[in-house]
């Protein structure tokens, strides 16, 4: 009798392991296809990571991998609750949550839910974050962040005018146009920046007078600067054009991000206009004309160095932020396409395409593995359209002084517009 009770505990047992075994079986293969299709370009990242039935794992190197020393873990019963608690808490709460590398969720916990647009007005109660890439309102800024396109005259070649573009006045005049749309549809809209004004509320000028000096000490703290680099950026003879691409444009995208997580939007959409990256210098004009968008993904061998990293890696593998970023980016691209008459890009379009990006499941939607992408917790488009240099566009969007006035832009606005409307009602049915 004592045998068969204990074979009947043993099989029992045996049995609820097997069906805990088997219902996490189609975790387990999401999440690994995820990370091969979305998020390890270079298929290098296998030592920083597990996937297994336990949940998802993440290590700071091979070494701690091989010794099961964990930075950072989610069992499968507790994303949704990680997946809330990113949505609602600073995530500097959500880190202090991992205690001995283990996620430690709270039972009942009470998270703020979502509002339901109404028929009135279709955006209300949404949050939208809108980032105006780059921060030029002037050609000098313009040229100083290389977003700046100055082409002559050629009646040759087709270009009937003098041509200067700063990508920068772009995309301030389309995110103003957007807002507008958006609030008038009952959406409450942040943006990052207006004008001239950085996400640092001040001037690239004021910027230097005011947090340059402590910028530089921080970051030679904290080794991202040499003892070298620090003296030449303290003498006279520092170049603004270093002072901007070493120090000052990570810095201020980092307060974009800051600033949007702070906001906590139930999505982001970031402005960018494009160009072609084979036409050194942007003196004259070329073919190419493409719309595209990118998502976070398509990390490299080197891209998980830091813990923030890491854990960044981990929130996207295990929130559903990434799913419905492509399925936003896809709502946009269309209306790109549909609304300017120019078509999506194909990932042989363009090199960085093919070495720095991976396709996704959705035309002209590709993982990017940019800082803004990585390190903004909402749902996204980078929308990348219209090729600034290209010899139609280029003369299009050199009309108007004032690019609200800019009928091209204000088609560009118009797309983000009708994406935005697509996908919210696409999710709320």
């Amino acid at each position: 009798m004592k045998i068969l009770i204990k074979t009947l505990l043993i099989f029992l047992i045996s049995s609820s392991c097997f069906s805990q075994d088997a219902s996490n079986q189609p975790k387990i293969k999401y999440h690994t296809e995820k990370v091969q299709n979305y998020l390890d370009k270079e298929k290098s990242l296998s030592k920083f990571y597990k996937i297994d039935n336990e949940g998802i794992s993440l290590f700071a190197s091979s070494v701690d991998k091989k010794n099961n020393l964990i930075e950072y873990h989610i069992n499968w019963n507790q994303l949704t609750n990680f997946n809330e608690a990113l949505k609602t808490y600073p995530l500097d709460v959500i880190k202090r949550r991992f205690v001995n590398g283990k996620y430690q969720n709270k039972p009942n916990e009470i998270y703020k839910r979502e509002k339901s647009p109404t028929a009135e007005k279709r955006l209300k109660g949404f949050k939208i974050a809108i980032d105006p890439g780059h921060i030029a309102n002037n050609f000098v800024i313009g040229e100083l962040e290389k977003k700046h396109l100055k082409i002559k005259a050629d009646s040759i070649h087709g270009v009937t005018d003098s041509i200067e573009l700063a990508e920068g006045m772009l995309t301030t005049a389309t995110a103003q146009l957007l807002k507008e749309k958006l609030e008038s549809e009952g959406a409450d809209v942040f943006l990052t920046r207006t004008n001239d004004i950085c996400a640092f509320g001040k001037t690239f000028e004021q910027w230097k007078k005011d947090d340059f000096k402590n910028a530089v000490d921080s970051l030679f703290k904290i080794k991202e600067i040499s003892s070298t680099q620090k003296e030449y950026f303290l003498s006279k003879k520092a170049k603004d054009r270093d002072i901007f691409r070493v120090l000052f444009k990570d810095l201020e995208l980092a307060k974009r991000a800051e600033l949007i997580n702070k906001y906590s939007p139930d999505f982001t959409i970031i402005i960018h206009y494009n160009v072609d990256e084979t036409n050194v210098g942007w003196i004259k004009t070329s073919a190419k004309d493409f719309n595209m968008a990118f998502v976070a993904g398509a990390f490299m061998k080197n891209d998980l160095s830091t813990k923030e990293k890491r854990f960044e890696f981990l929130r996207l593998l295990a929130t559903d932020d990434m799913e419905k970023s492509i399925t936003l980016s896809a709502a946009v691209v269309k209306n790109f396409e549909n609304t300017l008459k120019i078509k999506t890009a194909k990932i042989n379009d363009a090199k960085y395409l093919l070495e720095g990006c991976m396709p996704t499941s959705q035309n002209g939607v590709f993982c990017r593995n940019l800082q803004l992408t990585r390190f903004i917790h909402s749902p996204l488009v980078y929308g990348e359209t219209l090729y600034q240099d290209n010899l139609n566009e280029s003369q299009l969007l050199n009309m108007e002084t004032d690019k609200t006035k800019n009928k091209r832009v204000q088609q560009v606005a118009e797309a983000y517009f009708l994406g935005i409307l697509d996908y919210t009602n696409s999710n709320s049915n």
